[in-house]
């Protein structure tokens, strides 16, 4: 994996973002987020989706946890993917973004696309 490494993010065939990589983990890869004008419509839910994530940090408050279960079925139900820049078939992901910012990991744990 290189530097140059860079990720998109689409939903069917339209580019949301590209994903410049910052560094992989075992169950995480961080990328730069440089949103397309694609993206506009999706922004209001992933801010939403990262204020409640660091509201659950300090507050395990069950309503909490209800609000932020149903943001992330919301967000699951956009059938995002993320793919290599440079080629590879499409891996439906868990994508948080925090500012310019973005994390995701594979939906199931048999995708691999490092």
């Amino acid at each position: 994996m290189s530097e140059a490494t860079v990720y998109l993010l689409e939903r069917g065939d339209v580019l949301l973002a590209r994903l410049p990589l910052r560094s992989a983990e075992p169950f995480a890869i961080h990328c730069d987020f440089q949103p397309t004008g694609a993206f506009t419509p999706y922004r209001a839910l992933f801010d939403e989706e990262a204020t409640l994530t660091e509201q659950l940090v300090h507050d395990l408050d069950p309503a909490l946890l209800t609000r932020a279960e149903a943001l992330l079925e919301r967000i699951l139900a956009l059938g995002l993917t993320v793919r290599p820049e440079q080629g590879g078939p499409p891996v439906r992901v868990l994508l948080g973004i925090e500012g310019d910012v973005a994390s995701f990991r594979p939906l199931s744990p048999e995708e691999d696309f490092l």
